[in-house]
């Protein structure tokens, strides 16, 4: 069996190297043929920008959440096979409310986590002082702790996938994109690259995140994803990324206003949610740059001793499903898609379950989150 996979982010990567290890097939099916195409290289988009946080912190679906558990079990495991390598960063998440109306609704959250077996809980200023020393923490403040979520570096960990699924014989096709599905009667067979190669396929699989409606409008085919291009879109974000800094930050710190984490090059990552307005496509190079100057300014009063200045800011631009679920399943003969905002969280374990469908077995675990669902799911 020929399988494509358009798209080398987190979600392909994953998938491929699943794809390619014995365990996939067994003696009923045998591993396939893998081909992936990538514009750039493995993990170098929204990948490799975005704040990558591994959590369930969301417990108002707790379908979704136990499937979000399954998905950081998952990477556990995923992590435990290359040895624990530093690009895997289970290390723990605070976040902490600003008013009395956002206290009650972390104090809600934790107790209803907690109700579902994750692990949350209410820590005091000291203990969070102890977990994070460099952090300015009100002593006033309601803090939450969970302690198994964590973050990993998407780029390095995308690559390291790739190149173990390489390993196995996969086949990369890089520096060009798919520009079209190509299609013989109501079967896809395979895209047309840009340098105007075909290449074919039994199944291709698009996991190319938020270029994937474009590439399926080609055949015809339509995905519900928020689009990036709207005046005031939520799917474009930005992210600020410090010099290498002597002030470490250990795990995930949700503060009001800023979110920080370490980057893979010793500085910090900075993301604030309220600035990410306005900047879609049409951001101006000035727009962009004050954001990151305001980035830096809220780190530096969260953080005080930190002398880092912005080294980078960079665009990141998350695909969106309309109701906020993953989009996984077949959508023609021969086009399989698997797309969803929680890529990071999500990859090693959607690339189990999307495996065994390309096997044969349909997953139950997918059935709600196909992309021709009747109607979307409620926002969780």
């Amino acid at each position: 069996m020929r399988v494509l996979v358009v798209g080398a982010g987190i979600i392909g990567a994953a998938l491929v190297d699943r794809l390619t290890r014995p365990a996939a097939g067994g003696p009923a099916h045998p591993v396939p043929e893998v081909t992936v195409v990538e514009a750039e290289e493995p993990g170098a988009g929204t990948s490799g920008t975005s704040y990558a946080w591994i959590n369930a912190n969301n417990p108002f679906d707790p379908s979704y959440h136990r499937f979000r558990t399954a998905a950081m079990s998952a990477w556990r495991d995923l992590a435990a096979e290359f040895g624990d390598p530093a690009w895997y960063r289970p290390s723990g998440n605070i976040t902490w409310a600003a008013t009395d109306d956002a206290g009650e609704r972390l104090a809600d959250r934790v107790t209803r986590l907690t109700a579902l077996g994750y692990a949350a809980d209410l820590i005091g200023p000291e203990q969070a002082r102890e977990r994070e020393p460099h952090i300015r923490v009100p002593e006033d403040a309601l803090i939450a702790h969970y302690p198994d979520e964590g973050h990993v570096f998407g780029g390095p960990a995308a690559r390291a996938l790739a190149d173990r699924a390489r390993e196995s014989g996969a086949v990369f096709v890089t520096g060009h994109r798919a520009t079209r599905l190509n299609t013989g009667g109501d079967r896809v067979t395979g895209v047309r690259l840009d340098d105007g190669r075909d290449l074919d396929a039994d199944l291709t699989i698009c996991a190319a995140g938020w270029r994937g409606p474009k590439l399926l409008a080609t055949a015809g085919v339509t995905l519900p994803l928020v689009d990036p291009s709207e005046p005031g879109s939520a799917a474009p974000c930005l992210v600020a990324i410090t010099s290498a800094s002597r002030t470490v930050v250990n795990g995930l710190v949700h503060a009001p206003g800023l979110s920080v984490r370490q980057s893979e090059t010793g500085g910090l990552n900075l993301e604030a949610d309220d600035l990410d307005a306005g900047v879609d496509e049409s951001a101006s190079p000035e727009l962009v740059q004050a954001v990151g100057g305001e980035l830096h300014a809220r780190a530096r009063a969260l953080i005080p001793t930190l002398t880092a200045d912005v080294a980078e800011v960079r665009r990141c631009v998350r695909p969106l499903p309309a109701d906020g679920y993953p989009l996984v399943g077949v959508q023609a003969p021969g086009l399989y898609t698997v797309v969803t905002h929680s890529g990071i969280t999500l990859a090693p374990h959607l690339a189990a379950l999307v495996a065994q469908e390309i096997n044969g077995t349909p997953s139950p675990s997918l059935a709600p989150y196909r992309p021709d669902r009747a109607r979307p799911l409620p926002r969780h």
